[in-house]
């Protein structure tokens, strides 16, 4: 049983890397850019990720508790 998605913790994987806006993940991940921002949105409800607008745009990156989550799904 996983405890997140496999699209959710590639999400975490790629911001683990760089912050992202929600295109760039979606290209990425080769998912839609919906898919993407759902996705996003559930992770950000659950403070795993937070963004900051630059360029009207909206750039994803993790929390310390997406950090956490991400170490423990790792091991």
């Amino acid at each position: 049983m996983s405890i997140i998605s496999k699209t959710k913790l590639a999400i975490l994987k790629e911001l683990s890397k760089q912050p992202l806006h929600g295109y760039a993940l979606a290209k990425k991940l080769n998912i839609t850019i919906p898919s993407v921002y759902a996705h996003l949105s559930e992770l950000e409800q659950h403070d795993f990720v937070t963004y900051t607008i630059s360029e009207r745009r909206k750039i994803y990156s993790l929390t310390e508790k997406g950090k956490m989550l991400l170490n423990l799904l790792s091991k």
